[in-house]
């Protein structure tokens, strides 16, 4: 059974608490205590190995949900996106149905779940790769809505995300739409977090710590489900892109 099938379960959320855990039991047909849904730091902040695929990913679904509809509506390009993110199998889409839906008008404000889950995965990288995921849902419709990127950067912010970090992960979605080769020789640049002044040298040693620092290796067994390390790792294809292009242009 996928991780996603293993979601809702008796008591998985009086287990973990907070707003997961309070979507989790809302999912399994529990009621939500009313008087706790302000409290943001009402959460088990240590849980079993075993329970931190389940506060990951009805995090993210949480997330997801509340991003796609923060522009005022949630678009079929947004629902794809988050599907071919995670890979998850046929028969858990009702799962994933339900969670998203419920969350997506539940009580409790993106803020509050974006803090459980900085709680819980203190590990930068792991925290980079969720808002990489919510930057590809938000720019899945080809725009990415003011109120979208407010939410980025308030998420980035409790994430403990830096601006020159949180600058390279919004390149990696920058919008093309009619880009010249000036435009897209630029972002390869903010990829590598680097400048057309940069020593080619310089440029190579930058590149090599991204790959380093994003290889989906720096992940595993950081209680991700194995759907999402994919995610990850198809994201080396962009910095490896970023560096021949560059140098193409060196040349």
């Amino acid at each position: 059974m996928s991780i996603w099938g293993k979601l809702i379960g008796g008591s998985a959320g009086f287990a973990l608490g907070g707003p997961i855990g309070a979507l989790l039991g809302l999912a399994a047909g529990h009621g939500i205590d009313k008087t706790k849904i302000k409290k943001k730091s009402n959460f088990n902040k240590k849980v079993k190995n075993e329970e931190l695929e389940q506060v990951f990913a009805t995090g993210v679904i949480a997330l997801a949900a509340k991003l796609s509809k923060i522009d005022g509506k949630v678009t079929k390009e947004e629902i794809t996106t988050f599907k071919r993110i995670f890979e998850f199998p046929n028969n858990d889409i009702n799962i994933i149905a339900q969670l998203f839906n419920s969350a997506k008008d539940d009580a409790y404000d993106y803020e509050s779940y974006a803090l459980q889950l900085s709680k819980h995965f203190s590990e930068k990288k792991v925290l980079n790769e969720i808002l990489n995921a919510l930057f590809a849902i938000a720019c899945a419709d080809k725009i990415l809505h003011e109120n979208e990127e407010k939410m980025l950067i308030d998420i980035s912010k409790i994430f403990g995300i830096d601006q020159s970090e949180y600058n390279r992960i919004k390149s990696i979605y920058k919008l093309e739409v009619n880009a010249t080769a000036e435009d897209k020789l630029k972002r390869y640049y903010d990829l590598l977090g680097a400048t057309k002044n940069d020593s080619l040298e310089t440029i190579k040693k930058k590149y090599r710590e991204i790959i380093q620092n994003y290889h989906p290796d720096k992940i595993q067994g950081k209680g991700l489900p194995k759907d999402f390390i994919d995610f990850a790792n198809k994201k080396l294809s962009d910095f490896n892109i970023a560096y021949n292009e560059i140098k193409k242009n060196r040349k």
